[in-house]
């Protein structure tokens, strides 16, 4: 089911609760005169299956939460489903239009990722971003949990001298040196990972962090209580585990203002956030 269609039938089984028992009884017999047997069936039916829907989706991430459960986002899980994913759309099916990505790359990619800098982008999938990030970096490195992801990249961008793709296992930045980056750019990647890893990766920004340097993150904001199969991770959760490592929070935003247009980071509440390190962890 796409992301609007989920979203659309979540409003439709919220909003029942706005009609009285008997309103649906009216309705259920005008829909027998008006419709016949047959649609009104299906239409009962729709109405039952996604209702039980609902109660299965919310046990199921209530329960991983209450019970520490990493549910679809392990490092493993996140290597297979992002292998064997069909890349022939190069990522685009999660772009809802291409004002969004236009708007999103001038208001958010440009606004915060310095030109002329290393950059570390932190799943690149298909290159979606890749290919707006290499004309402001000096370098770019990519590094992804998914085999073919990198083989698809280092195809795209053979010609660019100035990016390299590394392999990862999902929590760690051991091909990338100390104190080399300046920039940190992961867009529909931590909204895939749980809190364990992202504690992980946040240690070694600390590690890999030049002074000056600025992360920006996209990631859910309610532990897949809104949708999308998202991670365990929150909006305060992320917060918290940035200050911990010493980083500061710039901006945590759901939505961006482009001239008359408002944009939603994503369909399900996700969030960005934008942080700095403004001490640079003295003594590492």
């Amino acid at each position: 089911m796409s992301g609007a269609a989920q979203t659309s039938a979540r409003d439709i089984v919220e909003n029942r609760s706005k009609l009285s028992t008997a309103a649906k009884l009216q309705l259920l017999y005008l829909s027998l005169r008006e419709n016949g047997l047959r649609w009104t069936s299906a239409l009962v039916g729709y109405y039952v299956f996604s209702a039980i829907s609902e109660r299965v989706f919310a046990y199921v991430q209530r329960s991983k939460v209450n019970r520490g459960l990493p549910g679809t986002s392990s490092p493993r899980m996140n290597e297979l489903i992002w292998t064997t994913w069909d890349w022939s759309t190069a990522g685009e099916e999660w772009t809802p239009s291409e004002a969004w990505k236009k708007s999103l790359i001038v208001c958010v990619l440009v606004r915060y990722i310095p030109a002329n800098s290393v950059v570390l982008e932190i799943g690149p999938g298909a290159g979606r971003w890749t290919e707006a990030l290499l004309p402001r970096s000096k370098q770019l490195i990519g590094v992804d949990i998914s085999e073919s992801c990198i083989e698809i990249c280092r195809r795209k961008f053979a010609a660019a001298s100035n990016a390299t793709f590394l392999k990862t296992l999902g929590s760690e930045l051991s091909g990338i040196p100390d104190r080399s980056i300046d920039a940190v750019w992961s867009f529909d990647v931590f909204v895939h990972i749980n809190q364990r890893e992202a504690a992980a990766y946040i240690e070694e920004f600390a590690r890999v962090w030049r002074p000056g340097a600025i992360g920006v993150i996209h990631h859910g904001s309610g532990a897949g209580i809104h949708g999308g199969w998202r991670s365990d991770l929150t909006s305060e959760s992320f917060a918290r585990l940035l200050m911990k490592h010493g980083f500061a929070i710039l901006d945590q935003f759901q939505n961006w203002e482009d001239g008359n247009a408002t944009h939603s980071v994503g369909l399900y509440r996700d969030v960005i956030t934008v942080f700095d390190a403004p001490h640079c962890f003295p003594g590492r």
